[in-house]
């Protein structure tokens, strides 16, 4: 019920971004927002957070950023959660980027695809959440987000379950290097022994 009420708060931010787009058709339009940040989508981003604090991932007063921040939901709820941490997120969409900036007006939001993301090393905690599932070269992409992450801090990575995961590639975005879909599928052992190959030193 908590969860539904978030995604109901959450709604009522973001969708006066989008409400002309009820009338054109425009993508995102209100309904498929309706649809897509239900509660099940915000109990998958509480649960996160909820397990990052019980791995004892340190997020209240850090720098964090939010790679792919799409509409702001995982940053709306770790303003609520950790109000005295630095937020940044960044998104290849100028209308999620809007979105984002109503779900949580105070993070440094900024336009970057994964290749473009500066190259500094001061973010704490760097969450990719249902990302590299869409991108061409993932070995390459979480080598390149773990030098953006500061020597102590934490880069968190999620994925669809392989074995459930059925979306299709759909069409093809040269300039970001990833698809509409999906196109990479990983189970549990799979995507374990991929990260040990990418950084056999950090911890898993």
């Amino acid at each position: 019920s908590a969860d539904a009420r978030n995604a109901a708060s959450f709604l009522r931010e973001i969708l006066p971004v989008v409400q002309h787009n009820a009338l054109t058709g425009e993508w995102p339009t209100p309904a498929f927002l309706e649809h897509y940040f239900d509660a099940s989508r915000l109990a998958m981003a509480r649960l996160l957070l909820d397990r990052c604090d019980e791995e004892d991932v340190d997020i209240a007063g850090k720098r964090v950023l939010d790679i792919g921040c799409h509409a702001g939901c995982l940053l709306h709820l770790m303003h609520a959660r950790y109000p005295d941490c630095s937020l940044s997120g960044c998104d290849v969409s100028d209308v999620k980027l809007a979105m984002a900036k109503r779900a949580c007006p105070d993070a440094e939001l900024f336009f970057s695809a994964l290749s473009d993301l500066p190259e500094s090393s001061n973010y704490d905690v760097v969450f990719l959440m249902e990302v590299l599932e869409h991108t061409v070269d993932p070995e390459t992409v979480v080598r390149r987000l773990l030098e953006i992450v500061s020597a102590t801090g934490t880069l968190i990575l999620t994925v669809p379950d392989g074995r459930e995961d059925h979306l299709p590639a759909k069409e093809y975005h040269s300039e970001f290097e990833s698809y509409a879909g999906h196109i990479n599928f990983w189970s549990p052992e799979s995507w374990r022994y991929f990260l040990a190959r990418i950084a056999p030193e950090r911890t898993l």
